[in-house]
C-alpha cells in the first residue's frame, strides 16, 4: 500500500531539488522574509521521509541537512496550513528536539509547500532564538510569501525543455541615455517583458516577470509593462510609485492577479538631474554600475505585485546617476547562464564592463545562454547614461 510518505518521497525525487545548489529565485524569498519578519533564520526546506534539506537560506545560515526527528518541519508537512510555535521550550512536541536544545531555536513558523498534485514536498520557515507571536498582518504576509515559494516549487515540478526561441535585441541611442534590451523566450511565449519609453526629459524603464509560462502569462506581462509605461493624458508626469499604484489598482479591479503574481522593477529617470525613482516588487535583480566601477544592487523590500497584503505600503527607492553610469535589470533566467545565485549579478557586471559596448555584452550574454541549461525566460534591460 502506498503511504503518504511514499508519495512524498516520489514527489521529492521527481522535483529534483534535494541536495542541489542555492538558486536566487528561492534565495530572494528567504532574504526578504528574514528582513520583513526580523528573524535570525528564514529557510526553504525540501522534505522527504527521512531528512530536511535546506535549499535556501540567507547569507550566514548554517543549516544543511536535519534529521526528521530533530526538526519542526516533520510536523509542518503533516498539515495543510501554518504551523506556529511561539516558544518551543514550552511545547512538548518540540522541547526535546535538537533544533531547540542544540540550536537554541524557540520561535518557529512554517508553511507546507505543495505540488499541483497536492503532495507536500517543502516548507517555508521562520526561526528565531526569542519567543514571539505573529500578528494577523504578519500571518497574512507570511502566507503570501508561502504562495510565492510554492509557485516556484510548482514551476520546478512542471519544467519541460522546449528550448529557447530566437533572441530579440533592441537598442535606441538618445542624447542623454541609451537603452538596450534583450529577450530570449523559453519556448514560444515569454512570461517576462522588458521595455522603456521616453517622454520629454523623463525615461521610464520596466521589467516584469509573471509567474508561470504560456500565452496568458505573456499577455499579462505585456499588459503590466504597457500600463506602467503609459505616458498619455494624466499619466505623463507620473513618478514610478504613482504608476505602480495605478497599475496595481487596475489589475486588482479586473481580477487579473487572482491566480498569479508578478515581480517587477520600474524606474523613472529624470535625465536633466540624474534622479532615479524606482519601485522593486520582489525582483531584486537590478544593478547600478557607476562610472568608477563600483556596484550597488537595488534591493527589494516589497512583495511581488499581486501578493502585497492590504494596508502594507510600497517602499520606493531613489538614487542619482551621472555620465558613464549604467543601470542593468534582468530576469532570473539570466542568472542560470552563470551560477543561479545572487553572485551572478557581480559576474554579469564584470562581463558588461569587459565588453565596453552594451551590444557586445548582449551578444556575449546570448552566447552564454545558448551554452548553459537555462530553462526560463531571459530578459535584460541596460540603460547607459551619457
Amino acid at each position: 500500500m502506498t503511504t503518504d510518505a511514499d508519495r512524498r518521497d516520489a514527489a521529492v525525487e521527481r522535483l529534483g531539488l534535494m541536495d542541489t545548489d542555492p538558486e536566487e529565485r528561492y534565495d530572494r524569498i528567504t532574504r526578504l522574509a528574514k528582513d520583513v519578519f526580523d528573524v535570525d533564520h528564514a529557510v526553504v526546506n525540501i522534505v522527504d521521509s527521512t531528512t530536511i534539506f535546506t535549499k535556501s537560506q540567507p547569507a550566514g545560515g548554517t543549516f544543511r541537512h536535519t534529521p526528521q526527528e530533530d526538526s519542526f518541519c516533520a510536523v509542518t508537512v503533516q498539515q495543510d496550513d501554518l504551523l506556529e510555535v511561539d516558544d518551543a521550550t514550552r511545547d512538548d512536541r518540540f522541547s526535546d528536539r535538537a533544533i531547540v536544545t542544540e540550536y537554541g531555536i524557540r520561535f518557529y513558523a512554517g508553511l507546507p509547500l505543495k505540488t499541483e498534485d497536492g503532495d507536500t514536498v517543502a516548507t517555508l520557515c521562520l526561526l528565531d532564538p526569542e519567543p514571539r507571536t505573529l500578528s494577523d498582518e504578519d500571518r497574512e504576509a507570511f502566507t503570501r510569501m508561502g504562495a510565492w515559494a510554492e509557485a516556484e516549487i510548482r514551476l520546478d515540478d512542471q519544467r519541460t525543455t522546449p528550448g529557447a526561441s530566437a533572441p530579440v535585441l533592441d537598442a535606441v541611442d538618445g542624447d542623454d541615455v541609451s537603452v538596450s534590451t534583450l529577450a530570449i523566450p523559453y519556448g514560444a511565449v515569454s512570461g517576462d517583458r522588458g521595455a522603456w519609453r521616453q517622454t520629454g526629459s523623463s525615461v521610464r524603464v520596466a521589467l516584469t516577470d509573471v509567474m508561470g509560462k504560456g500565452e496568458a502569462q505573456g499577455a499579462l506581462a505585456q499588459r503590466i509593462v504597457g500600463a506602467l509605461l503609459e505616458s498619455s493624458g494624466d499619466h505623463e508626469d507620473e513618478g514610478a510609485l504613482e504608476a505602480v499604484l495605478r497599475v496595481e489598482e487596475e489589475l486588482e479591479a479586473q481580477h487579473a492577479l487572482d491566480v498569479t503574481f508578478a515581480t517587477l522593477f520600474h524606474a523613472a529617470i529624470d535625465t536633466t538631474t540624474g534622479r532615479v525613482e524606482y519601485v522593486d516588487a520582489g525582483h531584486g535583480l537590478t544593478l547600478h554600475v557607476a562610472a568608477d566601477g563600483s556596484l550597488t544592487r537595488l534591493a527589494s523590500h516589497n512583495l511581488p505585485l499581486g501578493l502585497r497584503p492590504p494596508g502594507v505600503p510600497w517602499e520606493p527607492g531613489e538614487l542619482t546617476v551621472s555620465s558613464g553610469d549604467l543601470l542593468i535589470t534582468v530576469s532570473d533566467g539570466v542568472l542560470d547562464a552563470y551560477d543561479s545565485t545572487l553572485e551572478s549579478l557581480r559576474m554579469l557586471a564584470d562581463d558588461l564592463r569587459a565588453a565596453r559596448e552594451t551590444r557586445a555584452f548582449l551578444d556575449h550574454l546570448t552566447v552564454k545562454v545558448s551554452e548553459h541549461v537555462v530553462d526560463d525566460d531571459v530578459t535584460a534591460v541596460v540603460v547607459e547614461v551619457h
